[in-house]
Order: structure tokens, then C-alpha cells, then sequence
């Protein structure tokens, strides 16, 4: 996730919640537990160590026009192995995989993309996305969604959906979402009808005080939930991955509602990631995220390492992110 100041103030901003009586029938809300539930989380932090491994391995990007600074280790970043790591990991899987070159004006992205095709509408998409660049290790940030992806991935291919699930790992996030911002510039996200993205989802904290509020924004003060962020035209969809996740019991969600489309600078922190030109362009999106710098204090260092990382925490993260796809999606009978 790359970093950006907090000098805001958030008007409008609405947190959900979800009391057991108001909670409506969710379709097919069974089917979608099933798949929730059928996540492999034995592979998970495998991948993460492993993907860690890779980065720290691999030669940084040359920088050149985005400048170190503190928060910002642009000479640490990098991305080229982790390419070919989740390419070779989605093909074991048996899906086409593609890897997208998008050029620039300055570095050239290379996003990976596969596909679970619908079965009802199969031209309408339901994107899940995470960033694949990383500085030093990354394990937080942002091995641990690309772990979750591959999870999320590894067990769509035994069910059906009525819609098209794309996956895709977005290269060059941490420069300012290159990789995103060109795949929807350029057209590749015309058929998307929604979107999950995903960015730090695996660290959290059980002590009072580890969770920070921001800029006067008061949040649980302790960081043991993951952060479901929606705007207007997406609230409902939101709503309903926090009534869903409190009615299975799986993870512990905060759903946060930036207000109207979220992309003006009184809410411009909620666009932290791959999904900001989404919603920019009125995909309806939802962004899982653990708090990022306002929890994790390895954000960006060096010592983002998967030993300092929740298993459990990331396990139900993953089980929740596989649920709103599916709600999404439409998962099928």
C-alpha cells in the first residue's frame, strides 16, 4: 500500500454494523459458507514465506523518478521474481495465465491475470485484485493478499459461478498504482461489474492501544479486526460482506463507508490502493485492509517479516475475502 499523508478530515464517513436481528436472508448464503470453508489454509503461510523469500531475493526496480524518502523505500522495491513466482503458481493450478505489459511514461507494469469463467454471465466480471511489488520482504505488505489470492484461486476452480472471476496481481501499486490505474486507462476493466481488492490483510494485535485512529477518526483501539472500506455506490455490497461475516462467524470485520464516490481529498485516505481508479471510473469496490501504518508497525521496513504476521488472523481474512467473491460472483448450487 503506498503511503499518503492523513491531513483530513473524514465528513460523512459511516461505519456498518450488523445486530443479529437485523440481518437479512443472504441468497444462496449457504453455498457461500461451502466455499468460505473450503479455502486450503495449509498453503497460505507457506506462500507468504516463500513469496517473502522472493522478494528479498530479487533486484530492486531501478527508481529512477520516484525518490527515497521516510515511509517511501523506493530503492527497496521490487517485483520481477514475484512475477514469475504467482505465473508458475496459478498455471500448477491448471488456469491460462497472462501476464499484461502496460508501458508508460515510466516503468512498464506487469500485471498477471487468470480467469474462472461464468457460467451464466460470463461477460460480466467480478475482479479480485492485489498488488505483487513489495519493499524488502513484504509479508504484510503485500504477500499476504497475494497469498490469500492464490488461496481464493486454488479453490474456485471446483465450484461454478454465475459471473466471470478474474484475478489479478497488480504490478508497481507502491509507485502510485501504475499497474491498476493502466489496466482500467486502457480499457481492461470495461467488463468489471464489481471488484475486491485487497492490501495488508494479515497483521493484528489482541493489546488496547495497537490499533491508532485516524486524524481523529476513533477506531476499535485494538487492531484484531480487518477493515472492510467501501463508498456510496458500493455501501451495499459492503453491508453485505459485514452482515455475512458477523451471521457465519467468520472473521471479524469493520465495514467503513467513505462518502459519495470516495475519491475527493476529504476521503482520498480510503484510496490507498488498487482499487481508488475503480472507484473513480463507478465500479462498485470493496478494499480489505488490517490499517496498514496505523497498526503495523513494520509498515514499509524492513522487519515486515511472515514470523511477525497472525496465521489465524490471515486464515479467516482469507475465508471472508473468499465469501464476498462468491457473493459477488454468484456462487451457483
Amino acid at each position: 500500500m503506498y503511503r499518503i499523508t492523513f491531513l483530513i478530515f473524514f465528513i460523512g464517513l459511516a461505519f456498518l454494523s450488523s445486530c443479529k436481528k437485523d440481518i437479512p436472508e443472504i441468497e444462496n448464503s449457504g453455498q457461500v459458507r461451502v466455499f468460505a470453508n473450503s479455502i486450503d489454509t495449509s498453503h497460505i503461510m507457506p506462500w507468504v514465506e516463500e513469496l517473502t523469500q522472493v522478494h528479498l531475493n530479487d533486484e530492486p526496480v531501478d527508481n529512477e523518478g520516484f525518490p527515497p524518502s521516510e515511509g517511501f523505500p523506493s530503492d527497496h522495491l521490487t517485483r520481477t521474481a514475484a512475477v514469475g513466482y504467482i505465473t508458475n503458481e496459478l498455471t500448477r493450478m491448471g488456469y491460462n495465465v497472462d501476464t499484461l505489459e502496460l508501458g508508460g511514461e515510466t516503468l512498464v507494469a506487469y500485471n498477471v491475470v487468470a480467469e474462472h469463467k461464468g457460467t451464466v454471465y460470463p461477460g460480466e466480471v467480478v475482479l479480485m485484485g492485489a498488488h505483487l511489488d513489495a519493499f524488502y520482504g513484504g509479508a504484510d505488505d503485500n504477500c499476504s493478499a497475494i497469498a490469500a489470492l492464490l488461496a481464493v484461486a486454488n479453490a474456485t476452480k471446483n465450484f461454478s459461478f454465475e459471473r466471470t472471476i478474474r484475478f489479478v496481481a497488480f504490478d508497481l501499486e507502491e509507485f502510485g498504482s501504475i499497474g491498476s490505474t493502466r489496466y482500467v486507462e486502457e480499457g481492461y476493466a470495461n467488463d468489471v461489474v464489481s471488484a475486491v481488492v485487497l492490501d495488508l490483510i494479515g497483521y493484528s494485535s489482541d493489546e488496547p492501544g495497537s490499533q491508532d485512529d485516524v486524524m481523529g477518526v476513533r477506531f476499535p483501539n485494538t487492531g484484531d479486526f480487518i477493515c472492510v472500506i467501501g463508498n456510496e455506490y458500493s455501501a451495499s455490497i459492503t453491508q453485505k460482506v459485514v452482515n455475512f461475516s458477523y451471521s457465519s462467524g467468520i472473521g471479524k470485520t469493520k465495514g467503513v463507508i467513505a462518502p459519495d464516490d470516495g475519491t475527493y481529498f476529504l476521503s482520498g485516505a480510503f484510496m490507498r490502493s488498487d482499487h481508488g481508479l475503480m472507484w473513480f471510473k463507478g465500479i462498485p469496490s470493496i478494499f480489505f485492509s488490517d490499517g496498514a501504518n496505523f497498526r503495523n508497525p513494520h509498515y514499509h521496513k524492513p522487519g515486515d517479516l511472515p514470523e511477525t504476521l497472525n496465521r489465524n488472523f490471515l486464515n479467516e481474512n482469507t475465508k471472508i475475502i473468499a465469501a464476498s467473491v462468491a457473493l459477488l460472483a454468484g456462487i451457483q448450487p
